[in-house]
């Protein structure tokens, strides 16, 4: 690409290729620099899934709303890509949270579902989950809860969103690592790679995942990160996990009761997991630990015939936001950090935080930035327009959360655990006034075909 450019994107995870598709759908020139291979690091180990963040819910509630919203414009726009797939979630005696205490979580989740193109949950006995799962543990087994998310390929993810950047006039580098950034006084003004070659651009924009931190440093600024390693346990696929064809994934109570496990099919293999533990290294050296592959493995295994033999494990570092509190309540929100107005360094913006699941919201939100900034760019159009080109149709209005209590609440973990729990406590007692009037139903094996025989 000759010429000066509108955008240099740091980082080519599902972030960056967003960023970058957002920007040339907008007319912008633009380059994405991925010192690897495009999305083969944190986003290929993630849990593979575009879902709405339900045990966010527990703390965290204006999040699980708006990344449903989001995630239901990238199952638009990825048609052919994601696939439905039914989670069930058994709920065994001395659990920590009971079965009505699940459906009721599952009924506010419910209110949300439409956005992100799910279903209504369904409730089934300890007797019809056996029937749909035979090889699961019976002993103290008291029913079972089923929702259902969507699951993709999250290298073909970022691939797809990288070729329609192509198409729009951007440029893919791989393997171009960023050694420093060009400066004018204040303003950065391009960067120089570790091959010595430089590349000049109005704006730089670090979408770079983990590496946040480290890239804003080499401009000689702050922003600071929190990352939670997260590994996987990989076996191939279990076939104790279909019913008459359909996948199906399990979310467990994990040992000690304080977080939950996947278990999710991805085609040719299965993943068991994801840990949370602190993370303070280096991303490039992240290396999964004898005890978190024993936790994982003890995890499932109380509930699943799981082989002791595994195919491999997969490890990232989730990156979290910079904030107080313990890792349960740790927002997954997001943040583009505009550093001309926070910093004075003009010419340089950051996107952190978020997930797979909302990418697409954190694209545009940078873009919109940039394009103030640029003084040029149509308005964004990647909800509007899917990978292969062609127009989503119409799509339904959702009002978004209000900006300003989500900033606040952020701020103040606790306020927002209340007000997530305040919610949920309506939602509890309108739950039990429900069940005393007949109004919560099981469901049985033949309901869950019919719900999710199209699956």
């Amino acid at each position: 690409m000759d010429g000066n450019l509108d955008a240099v994107v740091i980082g080519g995870g599902i972030t960056g290729a967003g960023v970058v598709r957002d920007l040339a759908l907008r007319g912008l020139r633009c380059v994405l620099l991925e010192k690897g291979r495009a999305g083969r690091q944190t986003t290929a180990a993630s849990t593979h899934l575009i879902h709405g963040g339900l045990r966010y819910l527990l703390y965290d509630r204006l999040t699980t709303q708006t990344t449903c919203w989001d995630s239901g414009n990238i199952v638009r726009i990825a048609k052919g890509l994601p696939t439905r797939l039914p989670i069930v979630w058994p709920v065994y005696r001395g659990h920590k949270h009971g079965l009505e205490t699940v459906e009721t979580l599952l009924e506010s989740y419910d209110s949300m579902q439409p956005m992100k193109l799910g279903r209504p949950h369904l409730r089934l006995s300890a007797e019809e989950t056996l029937r749909l799962i035979p090889a699961l543990a019976p002993d103290g087994l008291l029913g079972s809860l089923i929702f259902d998310e969507w699951w993709v390929d999250p290298v073909g993810l970022v691939n797809a969103n990288l070729d329609s950047a192509r198409k729009n006039g951007a440029e893919i580098r791989e393997n171009a690592k960023v050694a420093s950034f060009n400066r004018d006084g204040a303003a950065v003004t391009g960067v120089t790679l570790e091959d010595g070659s430089t590349i000049r651009s109005r704006l730089v924009i670090n979408a770079s995942g983990p590496w946040v931190e480290r890239i804003a440093d080499l401009a000689g600024l702050k922003v600071p990160m929190r990352l939670q390693r997260g590994t996987h346990l990989v076996y191939p696929p279990l076939d104790m996990l279909k019913v008459s064809g359909v996948p199906l994934g399990l979310l467990l109570e994990a040992e000690g009761g304080d977080r939950y496990v996947f278990v999710v099919p991805l085609g040719n293999e299965t993943f068991v997991g994801p840990t949370d533990i602190p993370f303070n290294g280096d991303p490039d050296e992240l290396k999964p630990t004898e005890d978190e592959v024993a936790y994982l493995y003890r995890s499932a295994k109380r509930y699943l015939p799981l082989p002791e033999r595994r195919t491999g494990t997969v490890i990232g570092a989730r990156p979290i936001l910079g904030q107080a509190g313990s890792e349960k309540l740790l927002s997954r929100e997001y943040e583009v950090v505009d550093h001309e107005a926070r910093d004075r360094v003009s010419g340089f913006i950051t996107i952190a935080g978020g997930k797979l699941s909302d990418f697409r919201l954190m694209a545009q939100d940078a873009g919109d930035l940039s394009s103030r900034k640029l003084g040029k760019g149509g308005p964004c159009r990647t909800h509007l327009e899917r990978f292969d080109g062609s127009s989503v149709g119409e799509i339904p209005y959702y009002a978004p959360p209000p900006r300003a209590l989500k900033k606040f609440l952020r701020r103040h973990p606790r306020l927002r655990e209340l007000h997530a729990l305040g919610h949920l406590g309506w939602q509890f007692a309108g739950h039990f006034g429900r069940k005393a009037l007949g109004g919560c139903p099981s469901a049985t094996l033949d309901d869950f075909k019919k719900n999710y025989g199209d699956a």
